[in-house]
């Protein structure tokens, strides 16, 4: 085991402590220089003395402090390092010479460091980081090894790469149409592209016009445009419906034909479908991360999933991860809670009605379908943000709303506003520090910014305050957008308890069939009733089999269930099995398969 310290700068505020970290460190007290100041004035922690008695990372009022012990880290395997007590990542990836390769982990631990690397936009220091990365060291350091000769080409300039960037929304800044974007991509065929991926309507917009799913496909795009020979695709499914991913996804196969890509993914059944093989990449976000030796695709999900790599002796989760198929629930558990009637609403270009429907005790509901087709429309109208054409949404029902898209306009922390809220009736403090702040991993939260946040932070946070408001139904609106798998699983987990443990209803809109399997009793099927997208409809609840095989067939893909862990997983077009459901019209089974 190697002991690790690290320091989160951006927490770090050494004028504002009373540098706790040195006052209360034991090899400080007997005289050895274990934390001093550093030339930024920030401490600087000597892992050699540490002791890793873990008293500064309990003593820091910023939580900026991780004290780690590394499972079998070897400092030879160091491919990158962000300072002396900065991030540190272990091992890279191989590209293949054709096929996808996955890279699946948390965030924060070395995946994006990863597709730089590789595509040479940063120069490996190999644990360095007082010199700039050099080209001669790395091609020594990697000598007779299949990195080697990949960084060869990069270090030359024969290797061609493009990375398509994981923040889409950054895109709204750059000038131009969407044409011109994807046509800046060198030797671009602009039209074929455009039409494949589906943006053809919205070639002339402009980027600062569109919406993150368009922002996605146009990043996407560009990056198929673009004649290279290693592709490096960093989330490609954030802020895409069901029908986009997979679209995205058989778009890729068919470049992984005859080129070499690399995605990263956190939609677990698309990364199924997508790729031939993976990495599985463990450590602490922003401390450090180690790349596994590729996996086949099945096992590699499987590996996850349980949480213990076999062949290196390491295990990364405390308890597996395990699906459900769904049973029936208990009759004496389907008494109704929320009826809702019949509801439409009618905007200039677009009209929504959605059937009546009823959701009983301790019940989660999945609302699926293709983005555009009133989902969140549905949802607001239930909250009272948005005003029903026809129909009136149930009086007498005390919702809580998470919104689709977040914005911190409040500088003040997570604990700030929560303790503001303490004796408001609508909000449960206990159930918010004993469950959802430990289920949720917002204890080294708690005191950061509401602005300072990533997406992901702030998505947990905006969830852990909708679901600590006393309510009869919970409206969350895409709760697993940014997050890691690992956090999608824990979230939707820990909605299904608090459901059923407070015996109220929940509508969760989203995307992921990983996310709904975990999370969900039911769903709600949206569809689009025009070519134009002109009308929307929606209907259920259905229970899970029938509403999965509602939206299935729509998509044109089947389902099954993994033999081993009981995960959806998606059949190969033309399979046996795929030819087999089809016929049947079981597009989403329920038993093991």
């Amino acid at each position: 085991m190697a002991r690790i310290a690290i320091l989160l700068g951006d927490r770090c505020h050494p004028k504002e402590c009373q540098w706790e970290c040195q006052a209360y460190c034991p090899p400080v007290r007997m005289g050895q220089e274990c934390i001093v100041e550093g030339p930024l004035g920030k401490p600087v922690i000597s892992e050699s003395l540490c002791i890793g008695c873990g008293i500064c990372v309990h003593k820091c009022p910023f939580d900026a402090i991780k004290i780690l012990n590394t499972p079998e880290a070897d400092e030879s395997e160091i491919v990158h390092r962000y300072g002396l007590n900065g991030f540190r990542l272990y091992r890279l990836p191989v590209p293949p010479a054709q096929g996808i390769t996955g890279l699946l982990g948390p965030n924060g631990a070395g995946k994006s460091t990863a597709l730089r690397l590789l595509a040479g936009v940063e120069v490996p220091n190999l644990g360095d980081y007082t010199a700039p990365g050099d080209w001669a060291k790395v091609l020594a350091h990697y000598r007779g090894t299949a990195l080697r000769a990949h960084f060869e080409r990069v270090a030359k300039g024969e290797l061609r790469s493009v990375v398509k960037p994981q923040y889409v929304d950054r895109l709204t800044e750059t000038p131009g149409t969407v044409r011109e974007y994807v046509g800046g991509a060198e030797g671009a065929n602009v039209s074929k592209v455009l039409d494949e991926i589906g943006l053809a309507p919205v070639a002339d917009r402009r980027l600062s016009e569109l919406s993150g799913g368009h922002l996605q496909l146009a990043a996407i795009a560009r990056t198929l445009a673009t004649d290279a020979d290693l592709y490096l695709v960093d989330e490609p499914s954030s802020y895409l419906d069901i029908v986009h991913r997979l679209r995205v996804a058989r778009i890729l196969r068919r470049l992984g034909t005859s080129k070499s890509v690399l995605v990263v993914e956190h939609d677990l059944g698309l990364l199924d479908y997508l790729a031939d093989t993976a990495h599985l990449l463990y450590g602490e976000a922003a401390a450090f991360g180690v790349f596994s030796h590729p996996i086949p695709m099945r096992t590699a999900i499987n590996t996850y999933l349980t949480g213990y790599l076999k062949d290196e002796n390491v295990r990364f989760r405390t308890e597996p991860v395990r699906f459900i198929s769904h049973p029936p629930k208990p009759p004496a558990r389907q008494r109704a809670l929320v009826e809702f009637p019949e509801l439409e609403k009618e905007f200039p270009q677009f009209h929504l009605a959605v059937g009546a429907g009823t959701l009983a005790k301790g019940e989660t509901v999945g609302v699926v379908g293709p983005n555009a087709t009133g989902k969140t429309t549905f949802v607001r109208m239930l909250a009272g943000a948005e005003a029903p054409t026809r129909g009136t949404p149930p009086p007498g029902v005390t919702v809580s709303y998470k919104p689709q898209y977040l914005r911190a306009t409040n500088a003040a922390s997570l604990r700030e506003r929560t303790e503001a809220l303490v004796g408001d009736p609508t909000f449960d403090p206990k159930l918010f520090e004993r469950e959802l702040v430990p289920g949720l991993h917002l204890d080294g939260l708690l005191d950061v910014a509401l602005p300072d946040l990533s997406g992901g932070e702030l998505q947990r946070a905006a969830v852990a305050l909708a679901l600590a408001r006393p309510a009869t139904l919970y409206l969350l609106d895409e709760p697993s957008a940014y997050l890691d798998a690992d956090e999608r699983m824990s979230m939707a987990r820990l909605i299904r308890r608090q459901v059923e443990r407070q015996s109220v209803s929940a509508l969760v809109v989203d995307h992921d069939v990983y996310f709904l399997d975990l999370a969900c009793d039911a769903l709600m099927v949206f569809r689009s009733e025009a070519e134009d997208g002109s009308r929307g409809r929606g209907d259920g609840p259905f229970t899970m089999r029938e509403g999965m095989n509602r939206l299935l067939r729509t998509v044109e893909i089947t389902y099954r269930r993994d033999a081993e862990t009981l995960r959806p997983r998606i059949n190969r077009e033309g399979s046996a099995l795929d030819r087999e459901q089809r016929e049947k019209g079981e597009y989403y089974y329920e038993s093991a398969a």
